[in-house]
């Protein structure tokens, strides 16, 4: 389709656009194509526009001529102006360049005139030096002059001279001139000192092969300087420090060494002054202060009248810390007594001190203050002799290992009721084994229940729990929190005679409605609780060993030296203070023992017992002796000293640790025979060939286990410590076979003979709870026919040291007796107190075999739950 666009749109459309960059606002005209035939158009357009521009710019000129012609006269007079300041800068220009030349002239000039001025300095100071060089060269050659003439002190005083002056020279040592000068004045000086140290040597000898000092005060060699003038020298090169060095060295080693130390044969050399000479020699045997301290001042005074103040001062400040120090140590310390018996002698020693250093302070010599911070601190080193002197004696005394075994006896006065288990446990008798109180006897306060397995017991004790190892801050504690605690309204628990037998045993016990107190069996018997109240004097004896009496005997030693100390006879000794610090002994004394005991009992093969015997009679005689009620020797404690000891935690400690040595050994047995017991193999297919023999081997070794702790335990512990001791063994051994036995799930007739047979092989163990005669409190006749009856029918105590016995003759009774026995005794009789319904009904059912008879006995066991 054609165009339907002019060439005049076109040409208006590119006019507009060069003359103001607008575009067309035809749609039409912007999308278009410019046509060839379009362009004669355009250019005659846009030539239009051309001529119009330029006579609009002619008739704009016109209007503006004039002033545009001041514009170009002022433009012009600019120019000027400026071409004349250009000239003016070119010329500051070359003046400035001018004058730098003219500077640097200047400049060269100055540092010609400082050049020539430096050098007739130099020539001046050169001038200056070589004449103090030619100075100083002519006073070297008077030092050489005078040292070879024995004018020392001149000598020195110019060579001091020429020093000065060589060091103030400004010439550097590395110059030629100055290295000479410098080096001579060196050998010059190393010349002098080999003069002054042999004139020295000359007035000073040491003959160290003789242990010999001599001091000569003058020479006869009328060539020598006198030592004064010796000394002066000697100061003033600085070398007087460089032989009192030496000098103390070999005093304090020939002399002060060998007068103060004592040798190992217990002698120290002698001193000897003779004239100008001081020498050690020989051995002598006295050791006493008089004649030490009187050495000392010839010592003092040998060197203050044979040497200058210069010499004695600073010879004194080097000499005398080391005197004193090896004073210190080797005499005045060992001097310090180890106890009381040598305090007299030793106050004599202080006030030897005391005066010696008086003297040093009147010399101004130092040593007093080192001596009387010494005296200050006596009381620390008497007691920190004393404390060592202790525990080396506790150490020498646990090496020799338990010594000898002595017999003890423990004897106390009770008054009971007639409900205690002290009169029950035989029968009403007195028989008092039952118990016995572990914080006064030192024995187990009552049989202590053994681990057990049977869930239906539910018994999980052991032979610490009754040693208050949990409760060790109570003072007397020695109870199992399932226990009841001692009280001061209950003295058979106190004792340990109530609740021997808790757990099941407990049981069989009925409170009475009025007094709420327990009536126990003994043996399946039950007591008759009576009222009446009697006083009973309770004796047992044991076994220690020779150690705690001794450690007894040293800590009742420091007491009583505590208790001299402060009298009025010792009360100005300067060990005084040191009375309340002594009384912290004993507990060192004991922790030595606990920190070794074990060692030094471990050689025995009754140690822990012997351990356990000696830890709670030294503990129970501590306790008395921090009594300031009790006596020893007539005399009553003094009221501070027994304030001060405060023996009561140690006591605890020592409590606590016999009774965890005792708990250990306890474990360490009921451990062994635990696993001679595992050989049975829990007693299955014990009537079968190779089972039956390992049975036969665990019974027969625990039995003879038992038979051998008791024999070797009857001379060490009390008796009712080892009944004790006993029945919580043979408590484990019951427990386990009863367990064993209740775990198996079917009991032939042969095995249930066999069972009965090692239960009647564990029960012969019964010998050994057989009480011991008591002495007869009751009228004669009476007395004589009750000890008759007692030594003809015995009765065991096995039931109340070792819980649940009777439960364990029980189940040799159910072994072998018939089904109508066992319905009857529980029915009728007391099995009921000993076995739960369910535990029966399983052996029952284990033993027999499933008849009517059977089920209809088991069922009379579950619906009569027995006598309870």
């Amino acid at each position: 389709m054609p165009s339907r666009i002019t060439p005049r749109q076109y040409s208006q459309a590119v006019l507009e656009h060069v003359q103001t960059g607008a575009y067309p606002e035809s749609e039409d005209v912007i999308s278009a194509e410019l046509p060839p035939s379009a362009l004669p158009e355009v250019s005659k357009l846009i030539e239009q526009a051309r001529e119009d521009v330029k006579v609009g710019i002619r008739k704009a000129s016109r209007d503006s001529a004039p002033d545009i012609d001041g514009w170009i006269s002022q433009a012009k007079q600019l120019r000027v102006d400026i071409q004349k300041s250009q000239h003016v800068a070119r010329e500051i220009v070359e003046q400035a360049r001018q004058g730098e030349r003219l500077e640097e002239q200047v400049n060269d000039a100055a540092s010609k005139v400082g050049l020539l001025n430096g050098e007739v300095a130099f020539n001046k100071s050169l001038g200056a030096t070589l004449e103090r060089l030619q100075a100083m060269q002519r006073t070297l050659n008077l030092v050489q002059r005078a040292i070879f003439d024995g004018r020392s002190m001149e000598a020195v005083e110019w060579l001091g001279q020429v020093e000065g002056e060589l060091d103030s020279t400004p010439l550097p040592r590395s110059t030629g001139v100055a290295g000479i000068l410098g080096a001579k004045v060196t050998d010059l000086r190393n010349d002098l000192v080999e003069k002054l140290t042999d004139c020295w040597k000359a007035y000073i000898c040491v003959d160290r092969a003789r242990s010999s000092i001599k001091i000569i005060p003058s020479l006869n060699d009328s060539s020598t300087m006198d030592i004064q003038t010796l000394v002066a020298a000697m100061a003033k090169l600085q070398l007087l420090e460089n032989v009192l060095l030496p000098f103390c060295k070999d005093l304090e080693m020939l002399v002060v060494a060998p007068r103060l130390q004592v040798r190992a044969d217990g002698k120290v050399g002698t001193l000897e002054i003779d004239g100008d000479e001081m020498k050690v020699f020989g051995q002598s045997s006295d050791l006493s202060a008089e004649a030490l301290f009187s050495d000392l001042d010839s010592i003092i005074d040998f060197l203050r009248a044979r040497l200058p103040s210069s010499v004695v001062e600073p010879l004194a400040e080097h000499l005398m810390p080391r005197l004193i120090s090896r004073l210190i140590s080797a005499w005045l310390a060992s001097a310090v007594p180890e106890d009381l018996d040598g305090m007299e002698d030793f106050q004599v020693t202080m006030s030897l001190i005391q005066n010696f250093g008086k003297s040093l302070d009147s010399y101004n010599w130092p040593g007093k203050r080192e001596l009387v911070e010494w005296t200050r601190s006596i009381p620390n080193v008497w007691l920190r002799k004393r404390q060592e002197t202790s525990l080396n004696q506790i150490r020498k005394l646990l090496s020799k290992g338990v010594g000898t075994i002595e017999t003890v006896e423990r004897v106390e006065t009770q008054v009971l009721s007639r409900h205690d288990e002290v009169f029950a446990s035989n029968g009403g008798g007195d028989d008092w084994n039952a118990g016995w109180s572990d914080d006064e006897s030192g024995s187990p306060t009552k049989p202590h229940q053994p681990s057990n397995s049977n869930a239906t017991q539910g018994e999980d004790e052991e032979d610490v729990s009754a040693w208050g190892l949990d409760d060790e801050k109570e003072s007397g504690a020695g109870q199992d929190d399932q226990e009841k605690p001692a009280t001061a309204d209950d003295d058979a628990d106190a004792w340990g005679w109530g609740d021997e037998n808790d757990g099941e045993e407990s049981k069989k016990a009925s409170p009475s409605s009025q007094s709420n107190r327990k009536t126990i069996r003994s043996n399946g018997l039950a007591g008759t609780p009576e009222q009446a109240e009697r006083e009973v004097t309770l004796k047992e004896t044991y076994n220690i060993t020779s150690l705690p009496k001794e450690i007894l005997e040293m800590i009742t030693r420091i007491v009583s030296d505590a208790e001299k100390l402060e009298s009025s006879d010792l009360a100005n000794s300067p060990i005084s203070s040191a009375a309340p610090n002594l009384l912290s002994l004993p507990g060192l004394v004991l922790a030595m023992y606990r920190a070794s005991a074990s060692t030094s009992y471990a050689s025995h093969a009754s140690g822990s017992m012997f351990l356990y015997n000696d830890s709670l009679w030294l503990a129970e005689r501590l306790q008395q002796l921090g009594s300031p009620h009790i006596t020893r020797s007539g005399k009553h404690i003094q009221s501070r000293t027994a304030h001060n000891l405060n023996l009561e935690a140690h006591v605890l400690a020592l409590e606590s640790y016999g009774k965890r040595a005792y708990a250990k050994e306890m474990e360490s047995q009921r451990t062994i025979i635990t696993d001679l017991l595992d050989g049975a193999q829990a007693f299955v297919h014990c009537t079968e060939h190779p089972f039956n023999q390992e049975c036969d081997i665990a019974i027969a070794s625990t039995v003879d286990r038992l038979r051998g702790l008791h024999k070797q335990w009857k001379d060490v512990l009390s008796h009712s410590a080892l009944l004790q001791s006993l029945g919580s063994l043979l408590s484990t051994v019951t427990n386990k076979i009863v367990v064993d036995i209740e775990d198996m799930s079917d009991i032939s007739e042969p095995e249930s003979q066999q069972l009965t047979a090692y239960c009647n092989r564990i029960a012969a163990l019964e010998v050994l709870f057989l009480p011991t005669p008591q002495p007869p409190t009751d009228p004669p006749a009476a007395a004589q026919a009750r000890a008759q009856s007692d030594e003809q029918n015995p009765v065991p105590l096995t039931a109340l040291y070792a819980p649940h016995w009777l439960k364990f003759q029980y189940l040799a009774s159910i072994l072998e007796s018939p089904l109508v026995d066992i319905k009857y005794l529980w029915t009728e009789g007391e099995l009921g107190l000993e076995f739960d319904t369910e535990e029966l009904v399983d052996l029952v059912v284990a033993l027999f075999a499933d008849t009517p008879h059977r089920r209809g006995a088991v069922a009379e066991i579950r619906g009569r739950r027995g006598v309870r």
